[in-house]
């Protein structure tokens, strides 16, 4: 018993830390603000919702707590005060705490006890879809049978079980006839309440919207929402009237909108599952287009929904939901249909960036081998100018030495030997050789390849074998010449010692071997040439 009666204590004191957290959040802009701030403050608070339904179950179970600790006389009561703990959570769960109030009552023998229970009872289940029977109950209670201090329950009651019941009709004829009663059971609080409490400011600025005085609609809803607290029932329901009078009245959306916001922000802070505000509120943000946050509204509200057991809210946002979350959809399918088209395009850059890279790391490649080869035939062409130079230094030479031996000759009376060498060619065919051996070598030396590639534009069966050492034949020296530029035939006959009519039949020759005759002589001169970039 006395561990009950600790946890029941720190229950309480839990609930009543919560209640204080709650407060502390309240809007300081009640009234004031903008839309887009309301907006923006709306997001905190359901980010926040968890929270506030933690501090809700607490203050339940400190409810519950009471209960275990109520005398037995006062069971009744105590149920009644924890089914309207449950009645904006969970309405089963309220409709059970008030069913078992009313057995207890009626064990007891308690009727005016058993009366309240059951009025409770009566507005908690057209939530939960029993209609009939919600009505049925309310209208079998005589009211002449309450004493006056029940009548202001009845009438309270009997207006939330005639609205509850209008807003599950969608047809003008039935609901509009449920409206009127709810404007009966609304007038009759008037005249009952205390005179300027927030209660019958409420009613009256209700009563004068049905009827369609707006000024004192507007006048009287502003003056209940300034006597209520952040958090109160009274407060959600003050400025949800407040957006249908903004709504169907005067049609200000925004204005609509912001009060819209101010109720859910209530609703969430009181860690309630009451979901209508935040379900219009969605909707609105879908007509105007805000797709993910009325999405991201709506879920939230039609988990509440399901959450708190009532069917006639899952249903209302069952019929709308479906809507949004199409355009939902519809936007992220679009979304990704861009996503798809810019990883397309993303895919293509990369492919085009890998070409780039490969064709400028080629180009690199090609750039340095023409680098070695502009490098290798300089190397080559100074060769060969070492070479044309000692050829050159060769022939000073061999003149000098002539020019002593003629001088010698003469001097000595040897003219007839001097004549005899000059008759026999000897000095002629040595001066030839030493001349085309240094052009065979130089030739070899510029162009190591010179063989191959002319062996490539002939017919297989028509190619020169590799030259032994480093001398050439008669027709790969007439190529050469070719190669270099030389073209005269007779100038190509003089150089080699040939008769003209030998350079005509081995060029003849070469040609013929080719593959390409038209184009032979033409080819012959690229042999060597560094391919253009």
């Amino acid at each position: 018993m006395m561990n009950r009666s600790r946890r029941g204590i720190l229950a309480v004191v839990m609930a009543a830390v919560a209640m204080l957290a709650t407060a502390a959040v309240e809007p300081s802009d009640r009234g004031g603000g903008t839309l887009d701030h309301a907006i923006d403050s709306t997001d905190q608070y359901l980010a926040r919702r968890q929270e506030f339904a933690r501090a809700k179950a607490e203050r339940i179970e400190a409810r519950r707590h009471q209960l275990d600790r109520v005398g037995a006389g006062a069971e009744a009561a105590a149920m009644i005060d924890l089914g309207r703990e449950f009645r904006r959570y969970n309405v089963d769960s309220a409709a059970r705490y008030f069913t078992q109030a009313i057995d207890a009552a009626a064990v007891r023998g308690d009727s005016s006890t058993m009366k309240t229970a059951m009025l409770e009872l009566a507005a908690v289940n057209p939530l939960r879809g029993i209609i009939k029977e919600s009505v049925d109950m309310y209208d079998a209670i005589d009211s002449s049978s309450l004493r006056d201090s029940e009548l202001t329950l009845y009438y309270d009651k009997g207006f939330d079980v005639y609205v509850t019941t209008a807003e599950f009709y969608n047809d003008d004829y039935h609901g509009n006839e449920y409206r009127r009663k709810a404007l009966q059971f609304s007038d009759s609080l008037v005249s009952r309440l205390p005179e300027g409490s927030a209660e019958q400011l409420y009613y009256k600025g209700w009563s004068a919207m049905r009827r369609g005085d707006l000024p004192t609609a507007l006048t009287e809803l502003k003056s209940a929402l300034g006597r209520s607290s952040f958090g109160e029932d009274l407060y959600a329901r003050a400025t949800a009237s407040l957006a249908d009078y903004y709504m169907n009245y005067v049609h200000d959306r925004d204005k609509a909108a912001y009060y819209l916001a101010l109720s859910t922000m209530s609703d969430v802070a009181a860690g309630t599952k009451e979901t209508t505000s935040l379900q219009r509120l969605g909707l609105d943000l879908y007509k105007r287009g805000d797709i993910v946050r009325a999405h991201r509204y709506m879920s939230v509200a039609l988990e509440n929904s399901i959450e708190s057991g009532s069917k006639v809210r899952t249903l209302a946002e069952v019929n709308t939901f479906p809507v949004v979350s199409k355009a939902y959809r519809d936007r992220d399918y679009t979304r990704m249909r861009w996503l798809y088209v810019l990883v397309g395009v993303l895919t293509a850059a990369m492919i085009a960036l890998a070409v780039m890279v490969w064709i400028i790391y080629r180009s690199k490649r090609r750039l340095a081998s023409y680098r070695q080869q502009l490098t290798t035939s300089n190397m080559h062409k100074d060769a060969y100018i070492n070479q044309i130079l000692a050829i050159c230094s060769s022939y000073i030479e061999r003149i000098e030495e002539l020019n002593r031996l003629i001088v010698r000759k003469v001097k000595t009376g040897q003219s007839q030997d001097l004549c005899r060498m000059v008759e026999s060619g000897e000095m002629m065919r040595e001066q030839s050789d030493k001349f085309l051996r240094s052009f065979d070598k130089a030739l070899l030396s510029i162009y190591p390849d010179f063989v191959g590639q002319l062996n490539g534009l002939l017919r297989d069966d028509a190619r020169f074998g590799e030259p032994s050492g480093s001398k050439l034949s008669p027709e790969l020296r007439i190529a050469a010449f070719m190669r270099l530029g030389v073209d005269d035939s007779a100038r190509i006959a003089r150089l080699l010692g040939l008769s003209l009519n030998t350079v005509y039949t081995y060029r003849n020759k070469l040609r013929n071997r080719a593959k390409d005759r038209e184009n032979f002589e033409a080819d012959i001169e690229k042999i060597g040439n560094i391919a253009k970039l």
